[in-house]
């Protein structure tokens, strides 16, 4: 039986395998039914266990089914659900890493329809804890997770006036450290 970070590392694996540009062109439904079956398994496996999960594991898996393009509704709220309340044990990288992921997955004609506060309603609350808990913690983030954390919200269109308020206090001091894509 696989251990909670082993399925993380198993779907992160996938993906980042099939986003490198020499392995793209096997990595379709079409050409590799098996990876389909395997998220498919994988989401019906890991809501039951999530509570094992590091919170690594957690921002780990839902990058996994967002950047695969891998619709997984009831894993997103399964993973919304348990996330919520331990936010606190996550680090900078992985709240943003966990933002970007539900709204990239959301923003996929795939999975668009189950993303409303009416279909997801895990998400909405998840969406409010982070906006409550990150501000405190900005200064920790690397540019990079500032703008995810930003985009996150903005192309969600996640209202958090609060947490734009501070993600542009703690950014406009930092401009110099950003990279171009992250302004």
């Amino acid at each position: 039986e696989f251990k909670p970070q082993e399925l993380a590392s198993l779907a992160w694996s996938f993906t980042a395998c099939c986003r490198s540009a020499s392995a793209a062109s096997w990595c379709s439904d079409r050409h590799l039914p098996s990876m389909a079956a395997l998220f498919r398994a994988l989401s019906e496996a890991a809501p039951p266990r999530l509570g094992e999960f590091a919170p690594q594991g957690l921002a780990n898996l839902a990058w996994a089914y967002a950047a695969g393009g891998q619709p997984a509704p009831a894993l997103f709220d399964a993973l919304a659900a348990e996330a919520t309340p331990r936010l606190a044990e996550f680090k900078p990288q992985e709240l943003a890493s966990l933002a970007w992921s539900f709204t990239a997955c959301c923003r996929s004609a795939s999975a668009a329809s189950w993303c409303s506060d009416r279909h997801l309603p895990s998400m909405a609350a998840l969406f409010r804890a982070l906006s409550e808990a990150a501000p405190p913690r900005l200064g920790e983030f690397a540019p990079q997770g500032l703008a995810n954390l930003a985009w996150a919200y903005a192309a969600g269109g996640q209202p958090a006036p609060a947490l734009f308020d501070a993600l542009a206090a703690e950014a406009t001091p930092r401009l110099a450290e950003f990279k171009p894509q992250e302004l």
